[in-house]
């Protein structure tokens, strides 16, 4: 039966060409405008680390000033000071502490020709590698002992590798970074990539990955081109790289692993206890505050999604309402003009349930139609926006949530568009139109 009203659908089309064309386009243009948006709220909205939510968190110290405010959601510093991580650290009170900073390390390898070029770099814990699922190509993190004694080991991107090395594997190689012999020990895969980018976004949420890692406590030998947030909020001599090291000025990032219930209380506590011991040494003025924020709850903070996003999203859904509403005028127009045909049908022994599909059948047609232009015209606009911002180049795709939401709005927008139409034609009285015949 489906076949048959499928061919009286394909003929009723053939019949009024401009005028499904035009249903089609203006169903397209609608589901287009909404695929595009909601894929790149999809993937800003989405949280890469949710299958960590319950045991990885990101730390905050309230070690601000009192004559004024934090520019945060939570009213606190972003980072910590290098002191405060490095005692946290060194305490060993999580499962594991990841420490790090983003940097601009100049790389360069010694027996080359090749510019040496200045990359975004992070150095860093080695809990990074485990804490954010990164894929290795060769090799693997570096050793606990070497983070502990910030040993002069690496880390590179594939396409560090690829442009040094010519794609082999590099492990055991030497690499100057910043005028400073460092041992390759892995090699990050190019596929991996975090979006958006949960540790951390003060860079941009959906900025590329890091091209270089190294130890992070590499800082108790020298300083390091920072690239990321620095925040300060008192008058310190700074001159020295160890005076930096011991001021209260903010930068380093701090994540904390913490399995089960326990261990979240008792670290807790030891970070209580911490503050109030570092107010006794005439620390931390204001009331003793302090934050452990799961991934969800740190993308919340951060505000990837604006509410601008929202809106848009709001916007196109309602273009998509608009094109709907002009579907169906001219599918009722169309169906109207067909009353006599139905109502003969209607004569001739068909139910008004048959004469409903048979309608509902063609507005499936053009809505499925329309669903598959509209996917086409979004990947276009996805190109579009790849081209004029760079940043979008891994959100702004066609993805399985894309896919599906074509298929979902082409069939709500046959059965929106249609179902008025249909039930107003298999309404039709044969009698009425027998006798104009």
């Amino acid at each position: 039966m489906w076949t048959y009203y499928t061919k009286l659908a394909w003929l009723s089309i053939k019949k009024t060409p401009v005028l499904s064309v035009l249903m089609v386009v203006a169903i397209a243009t609608g589901i287009a405008a909404s695929l595009t948006t909601l894929t790149l709220y999809s993937v800003m909205a989405s949280n890469p680390l949710a299958h960590k939510n319950d045991s990885l968190f990101r730390l905050q110290l309230d070690s601000w000033t009192t004559e004024w405010e934090v520019g945060f959601p939570n009213a606190m510093p972003v980072n910590i000071t290098y002191k405060d991580a490095k005692a946290i650290y060194f305490a060993d009170r999580a499962d594991q502490t990841l420490l790090m900073a983003r940097a601009g390390l100049t790389l360069e390898r010694p027996d080359s020709d090749l510019e040496p070029t200045s990359e975004p770099s992070r150095l860093t814990t080695n809990s990074f590698f485990e804490f954010f699922d990164v894929e290795f190509v060769y090799g693997a993190p570096w050793s606990d002992s070497a983070d502990r004694n910030g040993e002069q080991v690496a880390v590179i991107s594939e396409g560090m590798n690829n442009r040094y090395f010519d794609g082999a594997d590099s492990v055991g190689e030497a690499i100057l970074l910043e005028e400073e012999i460092y041992t390759v020990v892995g090699v990050v895969s190019d596929k991996w990539s975090m979006i958006p980018n949960v540790y951390d976004f003060q860079t941009g949420g959906f900025a590329g990955p890091p091209q270089i890692y190294a130890p992070f406590f590499n800082f108790e030998r020298r300083s390091f081109p920072i690239w990321g947030m620095i925040q300060g909020w008192k008058h310190e001599d700074t001159s020295t790289h160890a005076q930096y090291l011991e001021s209260e000025m903010i930068w380093v990032q701090a994540w904390v692993s913490l399995i089960g219930e326990r261990q979240f209380q008792d670290f807790n506590q030891y970070i209580h206890d911490y503050i109030n011991e570092q107010k006794q040494l005439g620390r931390f003025d204001r009331p003793l505050k302090f934050a452990l924020s799961t991934p969800e709850k740190w993308l919340e903070l951060g505000q990837i999604v604006s509410r601008d996003n929202q809106i848009l999203v709001a916007l196109a859904l309602a273009f998509l309402l608009v094109c709907l509403v002009n579907s169906v005028v001219l599918l009722l127009a169309k169906f109207l003009r067909k009353a006599p045909e139905a109502g003969l049908r209607r004569a001739l022994g068909a139910s008004r349930g048959a004469i409903f599909v048979q309608h509902l059948t063609e507005a499936a047609a053009i809505g499925l139609a329309g669903g598959l232009l509209g996917l086409m015209l979004s990947s276009l606009g996805l190109a579009g926006i790849r081209s004029l911002y760079s940043s979008y180049d891994a959100i702004a795709v066609i993805n399985n949530f894309t896919l599906l939401a074509a298929l979902v709005l082409a069939l709500a927008s046959s059965l929106l568009s249609g179902l008025i139409p249909a039930w107003q034609v298999s309404r039709a009285e044969p009698s009425r139109y027998l006798k104009t015949q």
